[in-house]
């Protein structure tokens, strides 16, 4: 694996102008996607008063409508759309002991369940019925977000990896490390080396994975200095030379993630959660074209305790919003 940053000298246009519309509610990972013609947005979400059990559920953009629950016990859902079929890929669990990362403030006391060895398939035509099933298996891994894109004459998934406990990897190194699979039909998927990585080197989290005119682009979350937490861009043609956009991070937390979206309703806790909380942070970014525009969602928050889904747009297509940051 090889980085190109910039040259010495090098020119470049303007940064592409990102507009930050609000938060729409608490949340963390969810994924947008054009289906026959409308945006959806799959969502993970948490044991509540639904399903008592974490599980995956599809939510209608213009209406709320949303689906019944689905995939239980499953994480990090992520969405891919091919004709008349809606295709969702998520992660299995490690093990049954509980989640304690969030409630201990001593990070050797941490448990994550999460971050298993399985990736699962889900497809509907009617997001009623649905059929499922397992497309990978990486015993001696620990998989966690996942993204599906259509490339050159076949399908790529981006997968965050990390390494088991008390285990070192080189090919991991850092965690997070996105490793990558290849399709020709969205059901068997093969690995591809991994030389192919990107990259050991950092924290490179949470991928959202494109293909455009020849290049695959994936924005990923660095972690920076003092913990903060920023998405970059980068993109390669052949998974061994990729390029980093000059344009990076590509966005930065700030006080513009603490307004609320118009039309979107908040309990007075949330209000003051949202306005006071710390916010270290713009992860999980995800974002789909639609109706002209790039339509962005990520997550605001300090990475541990608390985050609000947060929603921008770019006023242009995603060709050229990806293009852009390479310019």
């Amino acid at each position: 694996m090889k980085e190109h940053y910039y040259s010495i000298g090098q020119r470049t246009g303007r940064a592409p102008v990102i507009k930050k519309l609000g938060a729409l509610g608490r949340g963390m990972e969810q994924t947008p996607v054009v289906w026959k013609n409308e945006l959806y947005l799959v969502e993970s979400r948490e044991p509540d008063g639904i399903c008592p059990r974490q599980y995956i559920r599809v939510r209608k953009e213009s209406t709320g409508e949303v689906s019944a629950p689905f995939g239980g016990e499953y994480y990090f859902a992520s969405a891919f759309a091919e004709g008349d079929t809606l295709y969702v890929f998520a992660t299995s669990r490690f093990d049954d002991r509980p989640l304690t990362m969030y409630q201990s403030g001593d990070p050797d006391a941490w448990h994550d369940p999460r971050g298993g060895h399985r990736v699962r398939m889900f497809r509907t035509k009617d997001l009623i019925s649905w059929e499922e099933k397992d497309v990978l298996e990486v015993p001696a891994r620990r998989l966690w977000n996942t993204s599906v894109c259509r490339g050159a004459g076949e399908y790529i998934m981006a997968i965050e990896v990390s390494a088991l406990p008390g285990r070192e990897d080189p090919a991991v190194g850092v965690p997070f490390t996105c490793f990558f699979a290849r399709s020709k039909d969205l059901l068997h998927w093969e690995l591809l080396p991994d030389g192919c990585a990107y990259t050991p080197a950092r924290y490179n989290a949470c991928p959202a994975l494109r293909y455009a005119e020849g290049y695959y682009y994936m924005i990923c979350l660095e972690a920076l200095p003092c913990q903060r937490y920023a998405p970059y861009i980068y993109r390669t043609k052949d998974f061994e030379l990729w390029e980093v956009g000059f344009h990076n991070p590509i966005m930065m937390w700030g006080d513009d993630d603490r307004k609320i979206k118009p039309g979107c309703s908040l309990s007075p806790e949330d209000r003051a959660l949202l306005e006071t909380g710390l916010n270290i942070n713009c992860s999980d970014l995800d974002l789909c074209e639609y109706r002209g525009k790039t339509r962005i969602y990520y997550a605001n928050g300090d990475q541990m305790t608390y985050s609000f889904l947060c929603e921008a747009e770019y006023e242009g297509t995603l060709n050229e919003f990806l293009a852009a940051f390479f310019r």
